[in-house]
């Protein structure tokens, strides 16, 4: 049942990353939306990290496939190779330090 429910998050969280992303790459020309479902994973990691049921292995797939180490590494290459530096700066400091603090806040929260 945990691995139905960890495929099942997944599954949705893939998707909801999918329209997030493409959403804000049509807005900005920073990549918005890799650090928008990074921090939002992040938090919701967070909150969950301690919760021990059933849905929350649901919600960790949603978390894990929300969230995306690779698109944020090839966004990095991206403003290295195009060198923009402040681009790749802001982003590398944005996502890991509002990613961080949006976990401890949801560890926080979730006491």
């Amino acid at each position: 049942m945990r691995l139905a429910l960890f495929l099942l998050g997944a599954g949705i969280g893939s998707g909801t990353r999918f329209v997030i992303v493409h959403y804000f790459r049509e807005l900005h020309r920073f990549p918005t939306g890799v650090l928008v479902v990074n921090v939002c994973g992040s938090f919701l990691l967070g909150l969950i990290a301690a919760d021990k049921s059933e849905i929350a292995y649901g919600l960790m797939g949603f978390c894990g496939a929300l969230t995306t180490w690779s698109a944020f590494a090839l966004d990095l290459f991206e403003s290295l190779r195009n060198r923009a530096s402040k681009t790749f700066l802001l982003n590398l400091l944005l996502n890991y330090g509002i990613g961080i603090a949006a976990a401890l806040t949801g560890i926080w929260i979730a006491g």
